[in-house]
């Protein structure tokens, strides 16, 4: 299970850096490191990454504690926690592309694996 988790968040950390890697050709370098006061055009494609890698952070906060309390609890969920994973990458390329009514189910696999996982450690407890 930490194996997952470190490539979890490798895999946050690879997205990270490409809305602006994206953006260099619409948006002044100097724009980055600064306080950002003044709007900017991003790329549509920028702005999809930008939207994929928000939604991965909102998804993390329910990942990581379910991922650790496994591990706390002596339970394996190291399937479901590596099928949410792919869930997330095939959701994060879909959502790149463009392609909408996949990437939302794509996404509802991925909460149902979620839901999974919080159910089977919350049988372990009773």
């Amino acid at each position: 299970m930490v194996n997952i988790i470190l490539l979890t968040l490798l895999f946050y950390f690879i997205q990270f850096p490409i809305p602006a890697l994206l953006s260099l050709k619409n948006v002044p370098l100097s724009y980055f490191p600064s306080n950002r006061d003044k709007e900017v055009n991003f790329s549509v494609l920028s702005g999809r990454v930008q939207r994929a890698i928000n939604n991965l952070k909102e998804s993390l906060f329910i990942f990581i504690p379910l991922a650790l309390l496994s591990i706390i609890q002596e339970i394996d969920l190291t399937l479901a926690a590596t099928i949410w994973l792919a869930l997330r990458v095939i959701y994060a390329i879909t959502y790149y592309m463009g392609v909408s009514n996949v990437r939302t189910i794509v996404w509802l696999i991925s909460i149902f694996t979620l839901i999974d996982m919080a159910i089977r450690i919350f049988k372990h407890s009773i």
